[in-house]
């Protein structure tokens, strides 16, 4: 509120005289009605009135006075007897009649109020308003945690009292912490005043974001989603199938108010319909109208608004610490916000004849009615579907839409590619995904996801069966419909750290986070304590431009911040934050526990720690968020007292069998499914049939000896799957294969931090699918082709070691066929520098010669010469060779790599496991297909200049025919004889060969390869039979030991 002008002036008295103090009554005796002193009555008993009366003017009164004001304009002066005559005027008389008496008394008083009036204004800086005698006695004061710019600090001593500018003032006032905070607040008014409305008809600032690094995940290789190209940046939290994840926290802060859709958290449950633009169609009550999805763009007019979504899972993870809800662990990063373009429900809805209100003939009707929505997805428990309250639905100022775009790009298939229900202000389980149907009932929707899904329970009920539970699950007010108010801190992120030698005076800290409401209301207030809540700081709102749907509706999320001192965010107990929304309701500081896992909005707090850096010993205050997303366990709260009990239950029993490793990967298909989970050994084969999350959820698990499949099952399940796995235990893994496993999880965490690290140009990605575009095939033999493939666009390396593999990939529909090969060009690394020697080939290059000739890597192109296995009476023939002889020049297949843990660095130095070994001399043991690693080794060693190391090699075929790169191979060997010796051994030769028969034994081996000793070692490759039944067994007679000098490519 405006200043109020507290302002005194005191008029100078001399006081009462000592002759007017001792003749003062005794008012403690007598009686009080004293001559001269008002009485309770407020008269003074004893003195009449001088004659001046104030009464009630009747009507005749009022008319009198009018004569008398007659009187005046005419200029004559009115006495008291005049009033007598006609009406009583006291005041006016007396006071406002031109007497000059009066004109006297009106002159000295405007003499002494602008006496007065000058002295206020002298002392008008003096005058001390309410908060400022508030501060005095040490109230009111902000906390000085505010951070301060250095122009907040700044103050002019020298400058004159009444020259001082309202910045200045400010200054004397109060703290430079105190001022940034108004100066922030100012600001932030400013702009809430200035919001805009957004008309429906805005471009997404992401429209045309760079979406090149969106690929496919090598965690969907073998489920029914491989052929949906998703972001490595999401976290998954429910295993490799279906796909649930969210994006780092970060990542998704630092993207703006805009999130890319590459970003956006995904929710499914089952597998992603494969769906085509032109030939989906929308049934909307039961056939009355069929939209195609051009009727749908086309004939309907659309709007394109911001929409925040968040699924009511979000920060589940926290609850899950509490106690083991039926949910997996969603971290704080479930909730995105994109523009969504369609029609709205209601005009699909008015032209498939639909009443914007329902009557019964005439009459209004009271029924409830509700619109049905479901998928053409098909998860394990029936169709996905869902309702809401008809007249939700038709009011156009919540806008319903059916959106076919996100961010004015097609939706991507997670999003629900070709068209998405979209709710403002709902949570994401009501906005159905690939909508297929809509219907008008008078009963809401009584599908299993609408029931037994996005429902907030009394915490009493802890499971999914018994009567409370179905009668709860049934109940229409357990149902989550509205997004609830909701704010998170993202920095300081999670693990970050700031040294304490940070902490100097005057350094500033951003603190900053999201914030949202459902419903459409506006986050009017966001704080953050620094005292576990005793005391609170404001923060500053951020708002997406044109916020506001009419008038009043905000479907948006808002970031905020707030500057603080690093010494005392440093000294902080925590941070803690909270929001308000147009109701002054404001989050609550403890969790509300449920079965589901639901809507979980208490305080979000993050706390700080002291770390000490291992090698500089330097310390610092690490800030640790309540979780982290899925299973990773970083976060400050720890599995509480229940959870650890149950989880020792769970260890309890266990039979002592052991398996080993190979055993294990035996059982790795439908027929015969074997997980490992927690080191132990489990036959699933018979909970295909029947498992909620479907076959492929398992099979991508069979088999496999690994810390993914136990972490997955963690992320998904509780106590009670936990109890129906134990009825399928055989075992528990060997000690051996525990090693392995933990290793493997090593190796695997190392992979995933390396995996932001590297060079743009470098096509080829460890765990992601890339495309490339078949370019040119040439045909060696008769069933031999070399393919040539374009790397994509801005990527002109393939990223291959030496001795490495590239998978390839062709999407089937019930999953993707693989298979490895190693190139056989590029053969040389990229040229470091203008000082590497150019090899010949390079030379030829550079004079106009073929780049497919070129053995660098560099100029965005690869081969692979693969051996065609066609088809006959007997059987259909190699599946890859046979896609890649038949696929037209210009299509495409997906790649990902390097596979392989051997790398050649020349010189004879080897990396194996990241072990750095030495060898120069060199055996290659090879059988048919297996030749291409040991040709790229040999290309290697023999076209660099520099490199000694010799090589003898051992190539098993069945016919001449069948040797890959023969003519390679012998001008190789014609050139570079004294490195390079080869020896061909076929088993069906034919009677013009004149080199070794048979098959591959120790005699042969003894003979061609060079014998075991220091700096000797053997690689390997070729068919199973050949390796392991015949190869392995020689070199072990020879003298070689596998754990020493025997390696695989």
């Amino acid at each position: 509120m405006p200043p109020i002008p507290y302002r005194i002036s005191v008029c100078d008295h001399p006081g009462s005289s000592l002759e007017e103090i001792e003749g003062e009554p005794d008012w403690a005796s007598g009686h009080q009605h004293r001559i001269g002193f008002l009485n309770g009555q407020d008269r003074k008993p004893g003195i009449t009135h001088d004659g001046d009366y104030d009464e009630a003017q009747d009507e005749q009164d009022i008319m009198d006075f009018e004569s008398l004001e007659n009187r005046v304009k005419k200029g004559d002066l009115i006495n008291f007897r005049d009033v007598m005559k006609g009406g009583k005027a006291r005041d006016w008389i007396k006071n406002i009649e031109e007497w000059p008496a009066n004109v006297k008394k009106r002159k000295q008083q405007k003499e002494a109020a602008q006496k007065e009036a000058g002295q206020k204004k002298d002392n008008k800086d003096d005058v001390q308003q309410e908060h400022e005698w508030k501060r005095q006695q040490g109230e009111n004061k902000h906390r000085d945690a505010y951070g301060v710019s250095s122009e907040d600090s700044h103050e002019d001593s020298g400058a004159r009292k009444e020259e001082r500018t309202e910045c200045e003032k400010l200054q004397g006032k109060y703290s430079p912490q105190e001022i940034a905070l108004l100066r922030s607040l100012q600001s932030e008014k400013d702009i809430v005043k200035s919001l805009k409305q957004n008309d429906g008809q805005k471009v997404s600032p992401m429209k045309d974001h760079n979406r090149t690094d969106i690929s496919i995940d090598e965690a969907d290789q073998f489920s029914p989603d491989n052929w949906i190209p998703r972001s490595s940046d999401l976290i998954r939290l429910t295993g490799k199938h279906p796909l649930n994840g969210e994006p780092h926290l970060t990542h998704l802060f630092e993207a703006g108010l805009v999130t890319p859709n590459e970003l956006h958290y995904v929710r499914n449950h089952g597998a992603v319909p494969r769906l085509m633009w032109e030939y989906h169609q929308l049934e909307i009550e039961g056939g009355r109208l069929v939209l195609s999805m051009d009727d749908l763009k086309h004939k309907f007019d659309p709007i394109n608004i911001q929409v925040a979504l968040a699924c009511d899972g979000n920060r589940r993870k926290e609850l899950n610490m509490m106690k083991r809800s039926k949910g997996f662990n969603w971290g704080s990063g479930a909730v995105s916000c994109a523009f969504w373009k369609g029609p709205l429900l209601r005009d699909v809805l008015l032209a498939a004849g639909v009443p914007e209100q329902m009557y019964q003939g005439t009459t209004y009707n009271v029924q409830r009615y509700w619109v049905n929505f479901e998928g053409a997805d098909e998860p394990s428990e029936g169709k996905y579907a869902t309702s809401i309250p008809f007249q939700y639905a038709m009011d156009p100022t919540n806008d319903v839409i059916l959106a076919y775009e996100m961010n004015n790009v097609p939706l991507p298939p997670d999003h629900g590619y070709p068209v998405r229900l979209i709710i403002p202000g709902y949570i994401g389980g009501r906005c159905v995904k690939w909508l297929k149907k809509i219907w008008i009932s008078d009963k809401e929707n009584d599908s299993y996801y609408h029931i037994w899904d996005n429902r907030v329970l009394p915490s009493f009920v802890t499971e999914k069966d018994g009567e409370f539970a179905e009668t709860l699950f049934r109940h229409p007010d357990t149902a989550c419909n509205e997004q609830n108010l909701n704010s998170v801190t993202v920095r300081p992120a999670h693990g970050e750290k700031i040294v304490l030698t940070e902490a100097r005076k005057g350094k500033i800290y951003k603190i900053e986070g999201y914030a949202y409401d459902g419903g459409g209301h506006e986050v009017q207030r966001v704080e953050i304590s620094l005292d576990a809540g005793k005391t609170w700081l404001y923060c500053i709102r951020t708002f997406p431009e044109y916020p506001i749907r009419h008038g009043t509706k905000f479907w948006t999320w808002v970031h905020w911040h707030i500057d603080v001192e690093i010494a005392h965010l440093l000294r902080a107990e925590s941070i803690t934050v909270r929001c308000f929304n147009v109701f002054k309701n404001t989050q609550p500081e403890q969790a509300s526990w449920n079965v589901m896992g639901m809507m979980n909005n208490c305080w979000y707090v993050v706390r700080p720690e002291i770390a000490t850096d291992p090698d500089s010993g330097i310390p610092s205050i690490m800030f640790r968020h309540p979780t982290e997303p899925g299973n990773a366990d970083g976060g400050w709260m720890k599995p509480s007292m229940e959870n650890q009990i149950a989880t020792a239950k769970q260890e309890a029993g266990t039979p002592q069998k052991q398996f080993t490793r190979e055993e294990i990967e035996k059982h790795d298909n439908k027929d015969d499914c074997w997980l490992v989970v927690d080191g132990k050994v489990y036959d699933a084969t018979k909970v295909l049939s029947w498992h909620p999350g479907g076959k492929a959820a398992i099979l991508g698990h069979a088999g496999k000896v690994h810390q993914e499949t136990s972490d997955e099952f963690a992320s998904i399940h509780d106590g009670y799957a936990y109890e129906q796995l134990r009825k399928c235990i055989l075992g528990v893994v060997t000690d051996k294969a525990k090693v392995f496993i933990k290793r493997h999880a090593e190796t695997r965490a190392k992979e995933t931090a390396n995996s932001s690290k590297g060079n743009d140009h470098i096509a080829l990605r460890k765990h992601r699918w890339v495309p490339v575009k078949l370019k040119a095939r040439k045909s060696i033999s008769e069933d031999t082709r070399t393919y040539t493939f374009n790397l994509p666009e801005g990527k002109t390396l393939l990223g291959l070691g030496t001795c490495q593999h590239v998978q390839v990939g062709f999407h089937l529909m019930d999953g993707m066929l693989i298979r490895s090969y190693t190139p056989t060009r590029p053969l040389l690394p990229p040229a470091k520098d203008d000082t590497q020697v150019p090899t010949k080939q390079d030379e030829k290059r550079s004079n106009g010669g073929s780049p497919a000739d070129a053995p660098r890597d560099g100029d965005g192109t690869f081969d692979l010469t693969v051996k065609t296995y066609f088809p006959d009476d007997n059987q259909p023939g190699g599946a890859m060779s046979n896609i890649l002889d038949c696929m037209p020049v210009g299509e495409e297949v997906e790649i990902r790599g390097p596979t392989g843990d051997i790398v050649y660095h020349g010189n004879g130095t080897f990396m194996i496991e990241d072990k750095q070994e030495t060898f120069k001399k060199v055996n290659l043991v090879l059988g048919g297909s297996g030749i291409t690693p040991g040709y790229a080794l040999i290309a290697r060693v023999l076209l660099s200049a520099d490199d000694k190391t010799e090589l003898r090699v051992v190539d098993a075929n069945k016919t001449e025919g069948d040797i890959l790169l023969h003519q390679a191979l012998d001008a190789f060997e014609k050139k570079y004889g004294e490195q390079l010796k080869v020896t061909h051994v076929l088993s069906h030769p034919s009677e013009e060969w004149k080199g070794k028969t048979g098959h591959v034994n120790a005699d042969i081996l003894k003979e061609a390869l060079f014998a075991p000793g220091d700096g000797t070692a053997v690689f390997l490759c070729g068919p199973p039979s050949m390796i392991q039944k015949a190869v392995l067994p020689a070199l072990r007679n020879l003298g070689f030991k596998e754990e020493k000098n025997v390696f695989g490519f």
